[in-house]
């Protein structure tokens, strides 16, 4: 099934994206059948593995030592069944969709590799390059976040424009660009896998660094969860630094914990952050906007 909203210079040169599977169907890279067919601008060739170089645009920037030593033995046992997605370049050429497969198959110690060779200019293949990685589900949510933030600066796009080119809500677009004001110690917890988009969000809230440095750490160490992160930002708000070891965990009284529940579901139901607020038997609940655009989206799903 062919998805929606991308942009303009993949749907051109990749007709059809897909999810990450094994060489037999779709390519390592989430790149479906399709997108290798050659074209009327494009050929089919045996290329030099030593020819070819990585996408200067690729927003991936860690490469999973376990699935990529899993596609170097399955390329050693069966070879390259899908080829890879390139363009010429001045003296060789460069990887549009493909780059897991060339570098196993560097370790397995191919010399060829199969290829369809396309043209595209500087421009078209930033845009390919970027669209077609936010694409798949294993890309990590640093490398997603700085992906928007390359396609906003090498473009002038807005975050509405960069959610409309890769199919994601603009508010969504809006969290994960926040990600990339943490601490690159931070950062780096959320690349390894140690933190999760989710906490990362939470914490992100928090305007004393070297607080939320100590807070990812604890996160970490002690296992919570999401909304667990959430209520200790939300108790310690932006309070002075204290000994991370004297923070008392947050008390969630059963209604609080009922309250909780209702705005994870709104949450989840508006694709923004929803705040639940009680004094005695009334209350009030908040939706949170980032622009008129995104009021006029709300305003649309409560039925207006």
């Amino acid at each position: 099934m062919k998805k929606s909203g991308l942009g303009k210079g993949l749907s051109a040169l990749i007709p059809t994206a897909g999810a990450d599977d094994d060489e037999s169907g779709l390519t390592h890279d989430g790149v479906s059948t399709a997108a290798t067919v050659p074209t009327p601008d494009s050929s089919f060739e045996s290329v030099s593995v030593a020819d070819i170089e990585p996408n200067r645009y690729q927003p991936r920037r860690v490469f999973d030592d376990e699935s990529m030593a899993e596609l170097t033995a399955s390329i050693q046992e069966v070879g390259i069944l899908q080829p890879l997605l390139l363009r010429k370049v001045d003296g060789g050429y460069e990887i549009v969709a493909g780059e897991r497969r060339w570098r196993a198959a560097r370790r397995a110690g191919l010399t060829m590799v199969p290829a369809v060779v396309r043209a595209t200019a500087d421009r078209d293949s930033l845009e390919q390059a970027i669209i077609e990685n936010l694409h798949r589900d294993d890309l990590n949510p640093i490398d997603e976040a700085a992906a928007f933030h390359r396609l906003m600066d090498e473009f002038g796009l807005t975050q509405h424009q960069v959610a409309m080119r890769v199919s994601r809500s603009r508010p969504a677009v809006a969290n994960s660009l926040r990600l990339l004001h943490l601490p690159d110690d931070v950062q780096q917890m959320i690349m390894d896998g140690r933190l999760s988009a989710g906490h990362a969000r939470a914490l992100a809230g928090l305007g004393d660094r070297q607080l939320l440095e100590q807070l990812a750490m604890r996160v970490v160490d002690e296992g919570m969860s999401v909304r667990q992160t959430e209520e200790m930002v939300r108790t310690l708000g932006d309070v002075s630094v204290p000994d991370p070891d004297r923070v008392d965990d947050p008390v969630v009284k059963p209604q609080d914990a009922a309250f909780l529940e209702v705005e994870q579901i709104l949450s989840d139901r508006f694709d923004t952050t929803v705040r639940v607020h009680s004094r005695g038997r009334k209350g009030r609940i908040v939706v949170e906007f980032a622009d008129q655009d995104d009021l006029q989206r709300l305003f649309g799903l409560l039925g207006g």
